[in-house]
């Protein structure tokens, strides 16, 4: 992946700066969209960070194979507790970047597929 001249600003919660490349944005039309430095107020430096390696991984995604890009998906949200997958989903969203919200999404949902209501509040935290 070659580096673009454009940078895209992202601004964490924590007011940390993050530089993104253009070829790293384009998942993101919240990113391709701003002229200035977008603030993620509910994002935590933590949860932008995945979201920018995500997005890094995915624009590298044409020097991947299928399969290896797959594999590398299922095991950066398989590493995620539910707070973190929530997280990515929110921040995500705020982002308009639809196949990691589809992600997240999915992974949450085959681990709460088939079970009991009192299993999914414990998956959530809520004991």
């Amino acid at each position: 992946m070659s580096s673009s001249g454009r940078k895209i600003i992202l601004k964490s919660s924590e007011g940390e700066l993050f530089e993104v490349d253009e070829a790293v944005a384009l998942l993101s039309p919240t990113m391709m969209e701003a002229d200035n430095v977008i603030s993620l107020p509910k994002v935590t430096s933590e949860i932008l960070e995945k979201v920018i390696d995500y997005c890094k991984k995915h624009a590298e995604a044409y020097e991947t194979d299928a399969d290896e890009l797959q594999s590398w998906d299922l095991d950066f949200v398989n590493h995620s507790d539910s707070g973190t997958l929530l997280d990515l989903i929110a921040a995500a969203h705020d982002l308009k970047i639809e196949c990691l919200v589809d992600l997240a999404c999915s992974t949450i949902a085959g681990h709460i597929e088939n079970k009991t209501r009192e299993e999914i509040f414990e998956y959530f935290g809520y004991n």
